[in-house]
């Protein structure tokens, strides 16, 4: 075995760590959580490992472990594609996961199952990285398929919550729904190229007498933007992922930051090279990524529970990945998907310390005050707001930059309106977070004295990851910046996605970010700072606007009132007159009944009376002699009667 082939059983590491974790689990046992943390962290050095292997060599590397489907010309091999898109998007996940399984140990250390819960983590990152490495599209399906799974368990985690088992059963169903989309990518992909391997797809579209007519190019494209639309919660199919925040809060870390909803975007750079073909594809995908941005961003405005109101930040920062996506902008999108993993990470753990702290208190609104009780909570909190914000020189800054500037110079339709949204969304972002940071921390102290009795500092396994994170969160930026935009310290894409280099940032551009991010500051400020009364005067203006965003703009119950409860009717139509009334009426239900009402005929000629049985013998021996004596009479007819019988 060379180096790349024990690197890549490495890391497989977490699927073991989840069997053990499993087997754990089934004989009541709660030790051995170090075994699984200390599986992923082994995934990470091997990861590590395998880029600096490409870093000295530039060369991508398909290890194949065995052939899965052979049948004819066509081959599927289960594998590991290490090119450098999948060997960083290694990297960031178990980087991330480690940290969270770190951080789990003192948030779940009070819970019986924790062994089982570690396992699910495990296996989702193993998962995950199954997906990010897969060598062709069936067994990127099967990842896909996978982390949805493990998302269900981990979101449903607390089934003893009506609220988390509904919840994760809406993930669920949402993601099987955008996953038609994917299945419909794979067929026509196989239809058009006879290949679903990426090696060999991404050759055919480099040639253009392999290329189909641009129409199946938009389609296919369409139906993978569609199936990522679920995975990373785009408008129209982000329903699950508010509701989501009903899983532990490290579960909400890990699924928000480097894991379920960033396969979507990862789906779409993959395919960059298909997507640069496509320019409708591309088009759609602008706009919806500009709407969910601009939506989910108001929405998390208007919500009060913590992690709700960092869940719909999650799904507006898509957006913004989408829309860098659709200006062929790919390299900054994975920039902007690697810091808002750290960032999104370092929140989500921030507020899950003051939610642990709190008594498990989730409303922002019962908190304030909290700066002189939570002062470690209040210092990373702040990192990650002003991350988020993109406040120069923080990771956010780099990258939010280059998204404007490859939106301005963009040469799709409409690139200045484009543009105007994406300063609007940077305003909304800087209210939001803002609003998080002053109510939580500043104002009076709005919780009970019991809850404030019982405050508990972070304890040190919760602060070493948090630590960690605000270092990437702040220092990330110009490394990120170099690494993958500019391709320094001998790093380079090659073919693995197609680079467009952002145009220089103007002054000018700068300026205006900054001023509109100071802009949402002072607004936030005061906004906190207004007195109850004031406050809702003036919400009163806009009470409907305000009610209709805080409903989630009533997806919800417009998806209920006119898909789920009409296909309700209809599956009990089905029911009760094809299923009840027709089916069982004439088949299980129909043919005993026939032949119990036989029987009862039947069972009257059986009377017990030796004359009746007689009379029968009689009757039957008179109708075989008329019967011979009719064929002699009639032989004509009798052989007609008798070839008509015989075709029967």
């Amino acid at each position: 075995m060379n180096f790349l082939e024990i690197s890549c059983l490495f890391l497989s590491l977490p699927f073991f760590g989840a069997i053990f974790s499993y087997i754990k689990a089934y004989n009541d046992y709660r030790s051995g959580i170090w075994f699984c943390i200390c599986s992923v962290f082994l995934s990470f050095i091997a990861s590590c490992c395998i880029f600096c292997n490409f870093i000295s060599t530039q060369l991508v590397e398909t290890i194949y472990l065995f052939t899965w489907i052979k049948s004819g010309t066509i081959k599927i091999d289960w594998g590991f594609f290490l090119d450098p898109l999948s060997i960083l998007m290694v990297m960031i996940i178990t980087f991330i996961s480690s940290l969270i399984h770190v951080y789990s140990m003192e948030y779940m250390r009070e819970d019986p199952n924790k062994m089982l819960f570690f396992g699910h983590l495990n296996f989702f990152t193993f998962r995950m990285i199954f997906l990010v490495t897969a060598p062709n599209m069936l067994q990127l399906f099967c990842g896909w398929e996978g982390i949805s799974f493990i998302s269900y368990l981990l979101i449903g985690y607390w089934h003893n919550k009506p609220a988390a088992v509904t919840a994760s059963i809406k993930a669920f169903s949402i993601n099987r729904i955008s996953d038609v989309g994917l299945i419909l990518a794979i067929g026509s992909i196989f239809s058009l190229f006879h290949t679903l391997d990426f090696e060999s797809l991404f050759m055919f579209l480099k040639k253009s007498e392999y290329l189909p007519d641009a129409m199946w190019l938009n389609i296919i494209c369409l139906f993978l933007f569609f199936a990522a639309m679920g995975k990373s919660a785009q408008f129209g199919l982000h329903v699950w992922l508010p509701n989501a925040i009903e899983a532990p809060t490290p579960v909400s870390a890990l699924l928000h930051s480097a894991t379920m909803v960033t396969a979507g975007v990862f789906l779409v750079i993959r395919f960059s090279s298909l997507f640069e073909l496509a320019f409708l594809a591309k088009q759609v995908m602008m706009f919806v990524g500009a709407l969910t941005g601009l939506v989910a961003g108001l929405i998390a405005l208007t919500q009060n529970d913590i992690k709700k109101i960092i869940a719909y930040s999650t799904s507006s920062q898509l957006g913004l990945m989408f829309m860098a996506c659709a200006v062929d902008a790919y390299a900054v999108a994975f920039f902007y998907l690697c810091v808002h993993a750290f960032v999104k990470a370092l929140i989500f753990l921030c507020a899950g310390s003051i939610i642990h702290a709190m008594s498990h208190e989730q409303n922002i609104m019962k908190m304030g005050g909290l700066k002189t009780h939570l002062r470690f909570s209040y210092y990373a909190m702040l990192a990650g707001v002003l991350a988020l914000i993109g406040f120069p020189l923080t990771a956010g800054f780099y990258s939010k930059e280059c998204i404007a500037s490859s939106i301005y110079f963009a040469t799709i339709p409409f690139s200045s309106f484009y543009f105007s949204i994406f300063l609007i969304l940077v305003f909304v972002t800087g209210l939001y977070a803002w609003r998080i940071f002053f109510v939580v921390f500043y104002g009076k102290v709005k919780a009970g004295d019991q809850v404030i009795a019982h405050i508990q500092k972070i304890r040190k396994v919760m602060q070493y990851p948090i630590d960690l994170l605000i270092l990437c969160a702040v220092c990330m930026g110009y490394i990120g910046f170099e690494l993958f935009v500019k391709q320094s310290f001998g790093f380079s894409w090659g073919d693995s996605i197609v680079v467009r280099m952002p145009e220089y940032i103007p002054l000018w551009m700068k300026l205006c970010m900054f001023i509109v991010g100071l802009l949402a500051f002072t607004i936030s400020y005061f906004a906190c700072n207004l007195n109850n009364r004031k406050l809702s005067t003036f919400l009163e203006k806009f009470s409907k606007i305000y009610e209709t965003l805080k409903n989630g703009l009533y997806l919800e119950e417009l998806y209920s009132q006119k898909i789920i409860f009409p296909l309700l009717r209809l599956g009990s139509s089905f029911y009760q007159i094809g299923d009840r009334k027709i089916i069982d009426k004439f088949g299980p239900e129909g043919v005993p009944k026939l032949v119990f009402k036989a029987s009862e005929y039947l069972k009257k000629l059986q009377t017990g009376y030796l004359p009746h049985y007689v009379f029968i013998a009689i009757f039957g021996v008179v109708l075989i002699l008329t019967s011979c004596i009719a064929i002699r009479i009639f032989p004509k007819i009798a052989s007609e009667f008798l070839f008509a019988v015989g075709h029967l």
